[in-house]
């Protein structure tokens, strides 16, 4: 009788970690509300007139936590759980934008015929924060052999960043690049990768 009084709070105490635990990694690999899930995978190739940028988050960490990525402002996809999705981009200098509990700015200038692998790293502490850095075609490779792949939804689109919120971010990247040159010099310098090569 005594020995089950003890059992039951401590039950209830392993229930109330396990439970969310078990949902975190269920929904690790689940979509996010804007992407569906396909289990075709389309080759690594681009066309002759664009850019393909290609966002791989790598980590089931925080798998729950979907985390929205905006080019020049407009949603093109959101990563959740361990993923990766592609969209076409058109030559020229763009801003690449994350929401999580920060807002992450890459800025990239894409060249048509090329492909842009990025890793979408998420930096787990008081907040969940994600940063965006360059990854080689056999790295990113390696990472989408199992991930699941997304597609953004026309059907369930999401919103768009305000002007606001996409205005403050690119200041305050081109502030950190003035101020450290050295900081972003890894995105700045990333010219992407020719598809065979």
């Amino acid at each position: 009788m005594n020995g089950s009084r003890v059992s039951q709070p401590l039950l209830r105490h392993c229930l109330a970690f396990a439970i969310p635990a078990l949902l975190l990694v269920l929904s690790a690999c689940a979509p996010g509300r804007h992407m569906i899930a396909i289990d075709t995978r389309p080759s690594l190739t681009t066309k002759s007139d664009t850019a393909m940028l290609v966002i791989v988050r790598t980590t089931i960490a925080y798998g729950g936590y979907g985390i929205n990525n905006y080019l020049d402002g407009k949603l093109i996809g959101q990563t959740q759980g361990k993923c990766y999705f592609m969209t076409e981009v058109r030559p020229g200098t763009h801003y690449l934008m994350s929401r999580a509990d920060n807002i992450d700015t890459a800025r990239l200038t894409f060249e048509a015929g090329r492909i842009y692998f990025l890793q979408q790293g998420i930096y787990p502490g008081w907040n969940a924060a994600a940063r965006f850095s360059p990854m080689t075609p056999d790295e990113a490779k390696m990472e989408i052999q199992e991930a699941s792949y997304l597609v953004y939804d026309a059907q369930m689109p999401g919103s768009d960043l305000s002007v606001k919120d996409y205005d403050k971010a690119k200041d305050a990247f081109e502030k950190e690049n003035r101020e450290d040159p050295t900081l972003h010099k890894d995105i700045l310098d990333y010219r992407g990768y020719k598809p065979g090569k």
